[in-house]
């Protein structure tokens, strides 16, 4: 969890620090959003071969390597990004490492739990991802409000390396890879014949588009509609992001404590973040700071908060032996929405000169990721794997 944070706060540093890069680049509003865009066709990109050399590798070399090439990236980036075409590629790579957090952390925690408690787990590991965003808001812009960006990204640097030294003295690995070689593994072509499978997979296009939607537009929207200063949008953003680690973790024991359902209450989370995307869409300027504090922590819970229940359903959908394969596979689904939804956001903002069609819109994909999730169907308890420990 500690190398997935730290991989996570330097995934979402740079479109957090969007309003400072912005400046110093040059960017307009579209090119913001695209700074989500390169990374996560970074992760697009290397989600498949992420989950491949999970099964092989194991997940505790993935993590920590992942955290170490984090680090070193980011220190390239604060020192040779001069230019949108220099900083680009480095974007991309940064991409292919934020791949290798997901199927690992999966991968482990399939190995280590039983179905009564894996939803939980999961839950509390895929809170690395809001966590490394609420790092990334409540670090990155107060240094480069003080020094610059280049420095919040050598802050990050830093980061990545202790997460390393961390996971590497306290994490090992519940069982060695391939402990079972007479359980012969089936072809990864048989994900694509699952029915369940690919509809989890394809609504994860939509999940996460709310989340990086937030995490890259947020400060520039309450500065813009509102008029709030970047360090207090910076602050709400942090309010979010925290609201959905905690969130991921009490949808996911929920989960547990009835029934051990993922679909049901993955609909209801996703349906509760289209209404709250629609009320930002209509939201009066002469909003009170606390309505707009609570509203941005309503969204912060719902929006950000699908990713646990929707890697343990990917994860008890698999078949045995291919959890890291069928996560990245969902991975490379979940990444096509990040990558495409913040730009389109902003294209939307500019074309129509207000936030409320982008956020209006943001409530419509919501609608179609609760469709295709409600069109699931869940392995019954009795099926799934016990623990292998």
């Amino acid at each position: 969890m500690i190398a997935g944070t730290a991989v996570s706060a330097i995934g979402q540093a740079y479109p957090t620090l969007a309003p400072y890069i912005r400046a110093d680049l040059g960017l307009s509003l579209a090119a913001v959003g695209l700074l989500n865009t390169f990374i996560y066709l970074g992760t697009m990109l290397g989600a498949l071969p992420a989950g491949w050399l999970t099964d092989r590798l194991g997940s505790r070399t993935l993590l920590i390597a992942g955290a170490l090439a984090a680090a070193l990236l980011a220190i390239l980036i604060a020192l040779l990004s001069h230019t949108p075409s220099s900083f680009v590629p480095l974007l991309v790579l940064v991409g292919l490492v934020v791949a290798s957090s997901t199927p690992a952390g999966s991968q482990a925690v399939a190995q280590s739990f039983p179905p009564q408690r894996r939803g939980l787990v999961i839950g509390l590991r895929q809170m690395a991802v809001p966590l490394g965003g609420t790092l990334a808001a409540a670090i990155f812009p107060a240094v480069a409000h003080s020094l610059n960006w280049r420095w919040a990204s050598g802050v990050a640097a830093l980061l990545g390396v202790l997460a390393a030294w961390v996971a590497s003295r306290l994490y090992y690995e519940p069982l060695p890879p391939n402990s079972s070689p007479h359980l012969p593994k089936p072809p990864f072509r048989q994900i694509l014949r699952e029915r369940d499978i690919l509809l989890a997979a394809v609504a994860g296009v939509t999940l996460p588009t709310g989340q990086f939607v937030m995490i890259t537009y947020l400060i520039l929207f309450l500065k813009e509609r509102f008029g709030l200063p970047e360090l207090t949008g910076a602050a709400l953003l942090t309010a979010a992001q925290f609201a959905g680690a905690l969130s991921r973790v009490a949808w996911s024991w929920l989960s547990d404590h009835t029934g051990g359902a993922r679909r049901p209450l993955l609909v209801l989370m996703v349906g509760l973040a289209g209404l709250s995307a629609l009320v930002l869409a209509w939201l009066p300027t002469g909003t009170p700071l606390w309505a707009k504090v609570a509203l941005v922590v309503l969204y912060g819970a719902t929006a950000l908060g699908w990713q646990g229940l929707h890697f343990s359903l990917l994860t008890e959908l698999s078949p045995p032996g291919l959890e890291g394969q069928v996560v990245g596979f969902g991975l490379v689904f979940t990444s096509i929405g990040i990558a495409l939804a913040p730009p389109l956001f902003g294209l939307l903002v500019e074309l129509s000169g207000s936030y409320g069609l982008g956020w209006v819109a943001q409530a419509a994909v919501f609608g179609v990721g609760a469709t295709l999730l409600w069109n699931v169907r869940e392995k019954p308890r009795s099926r799934l794997k016990p623990d292998r420990s």
